[in-house]
């Protein structure tokens, strides 16, 4: 018996380890979240919660597409642009001319998704392709509209824009979108799609088509940014081309806070949701302690450094054992 408790307890230790490394994003937005509230107790209630998590409704999607993409050990370079882009068309071809709006939609998330099967074909790295493709969604936006403007269709507004009282909209909206997460990964999809990020060659021996499920996990992602685009519309009832921009980086910061390996093969949905949250709520931390904005992207890298380091503490400690 002795013997059994002393060969437990490196696998206790390990798994206390894993069980706080996952705990991180988690703790991490509630420390926020009370600091805010101990500041500003109106932070609590309904109105106050959706001004705060509404925003961070888009950076949640787009951490979501880009969970994906990192799934598949690769990483997008240029979803916070594509997000840019579909907010610019449902600002204006979208709000003028649904139809054509509608098809230019349609058109670009067939794009994104045809990224995937470029890569494939012709054996470039995403990292190359993906930035060559954020200039593109940022020219075709500026072509469509040099200066922020448009406006968001009625439809669209009232689609983020609801309320059932008893609950903050926003919290409703950033659980569906954890709660879709979370189907896709557990579906066979799902487990396919993680497979190809873990081991793809194994995966091509067993006779899952490479280019097939790199076209399927851009459109999944497509879908999500594509999503996050249309939430920064209605939000924002205007679009920006730059409005994205940050989103980029903040959702590989997300995904990594979140539990997901850049390696591929492990993903964390909720873990990364709730990343993705802690981060935009950043800027209103510093806010609420009277600390300038400027320091916002200091503080989120030092967030970000802080969970990467307790991560490799974690993994060092469990290889030792």
């Amino acid at each position: 018996r002795q013997g059994h408790a002393v060969s437990d307890s490196p696998r206790c230790a390990a798994g206390l380890g894993r069980g706080r490394w996952h705990a991180a994003p988690f703790s991490g937005l509630a420390a926020v979240l009370a600091v805010m509230v101990s500041a500003n107790p109106a932070v609590a209630s309904i109105i106050g919660l959706d001004l705060l998590l509404m925003p961070a409704l888009s950076l949640v999607l787009v951490t979501a597409a880009q969970m994906f993409i990192v799934g598949g050990s690769e990483i997008d370079l240029g979803v916070g642009a594509f997000a840019g882009l579909i907010s610019v068309l449902s600002a204006t071809l979208l709000y003028d001319q649904p139809w054509l709006g509608a098809l230019a939609l349609f058109v670009a998330v067939a794009a994104y998704a045809g990224l995937g099967g470029l890569m494939q074909a012709r054996k470039i790295p995403a990292i190359v392709v993906t930035l060559g493709a954020s200039f593109i969604w940022v020219g075709i936006g500026y072509a469509l509209q040099p200066t922020p403007g448009g406006a968001s269709p009625d439809w669209l507004t009232a689609l983020f824009g609801w309320s059932v009282g008893f609950m903050p909209t926003s919290i409703i909206l950033i659980a569906a979108v954890a709660l879709i997460v979370l189907v896709i990964d557990r579906l066979p999809l799902g487990v396919v799609l993680r497979g190809f990020g873990n081991n793809p060659t194994a995966m091509i021996r067993s006779g899952w088509s490479p280019t097939r499920y790199a076209l399927v996990r851009y459109l999944i992602a497509g879908l999500f940014a594509g999503a996050a685009g249309l939430s920064l519309t209605a939000i924002n009832t205007a679009s920006d081309i730059n409005s994205g921009n940050s989103f980029t980086l903040l959702s590989v910061a997300a995904v990594v806070m979140g539990g997901c390996s850049l390696l591929g093969g492990i993903i964390s949905p909720v873990g990364a949701i709730a990343g993705a949250v802690t981060l935009s709520l950043i800027g209103a931390l510093l806010g609420t302690l009277s600390v300038s904005s400027d320091y916002n992207a200091a503080t989120q890298g030092l967030i970000l450094i802080a969970l990467l380091t307790l991560r490799s503490l974690t993994t060092d400690r469990r290889s030792e054992r």
